[in-house]
């Protein structure tokens, strides 16, 4: 699997597809989901780690809006250019 998103994608997000936005969704799935984990203390004692669905939600609806109202399609992402030496 590839590390990026094809423009494709983004594009057809940006125009309203639902099908291109669940892909780039589910794409960053993994990163949201660790984003969102929460301990809690059990009434035991003991910790255990949960998803805290709230926050997740949270974090796809501001990926989904970002895409769909503040993502410029004609602005080129830049390059990160390694340091010149000497």
């Amino acid at each position: 699997m590839t590390n990026k998103i094809p423009y494709k994608t983004i594009y057809q997000a940006k125009m309203g597809n639902e099908e291109a936005l669940a892909a780039i969704l589910r794409h960053y799935e993994p990163q949201i989901v660790k984003a969102s984990v929460k301990t809690i203390t059990m009434p035991d004692g003991s910790k255990e780690r949960i998803v805290d669905q709230d926050v997740k939600a949270y974090m796809q609806s501001e990926l989904a809006m970002k895409i769909m109202v503040k993502y410029d399609l004609n602005k080129k992402p830049s390059k990160r250019r390694p340091p010149q030496s000497g």
